[in-house]
């Protein structure tokens, strides 16, 4: 009988671990990745991944959305903390749509998110940054502040074809 208590109580402690972390996953190598601090703009539009070729290779693209933040995901993006999609199809639409335009007006706009893009090439992180999925998509430079995507509808169909990940540990 105590054996049964003692596995039981055990597989409740895993489970609970494993709900906390599914919400709070651990990002393994993070103090490692530098963040893109500008893009090249041209006309106030810009492409941090324009010059990334992931048309071949071991490429893969994470999505961490805080747990505040999921409710906010678009229709059709599933509903998740950490989304990742490894299609280097899907990858190159995402690249080739991943406009940003910087309104120079909203330059005062310093609103924090949690909630991040994570771009690898060959298991590499060549670029991320935080995001926000609200009425549009934006990305964070620091010298910018939030740039607005001029493809939503496009990035917003790629990332329907996002993944949940199951495992909540992420090495970068």
């Amino acid at each position: 009988m105590k054996k049964i208590i003692f596995i039981s109580v055990i597989l409740v402690l895993i489970f609970i671990g494993y709900a906390y972390f599914y919400f709070n996953p651990i990002f393994i190598g993070e103090e490692n990745v530098e963040s893109v601090s500008d893009c090249n703009w041209s006309d106030n539009l810009c492409n941090p991944v324009e010059n990334i070729d992931f048309s071949y290779g071991n490429n893969k693209i994470i999505i961490y959305t805080n747990r505040t933040d999921v409710q906010f995901l678009p229709d059709g993006i599933k509903q998740r903390t950490l989304l990742y999609c490894t299609d280097n199809a899907v990858i190159q639409q995402i690249k080739k749509n991943f406009v940003f335009e910087w309104n120079v007006e909203d330059y005062a706009e310093t609103t924090t998110s949690g909630s991040k893009i994570y771009f690898f090439k060959d298991n590499r992180v060549v670029f991320q940054s935080p995001i926000i999925f609200d009425d549009n998509i934006s990305i964070y430079f620091e010298k910018t502040g939030w740039v607005f995507s001029t493809k939503y509808d496009v990035l917003k169909d790629n990332f329907k074809k996002f993944k949940p990940m199951y495992i909540p540990i992420v090495l970068l």
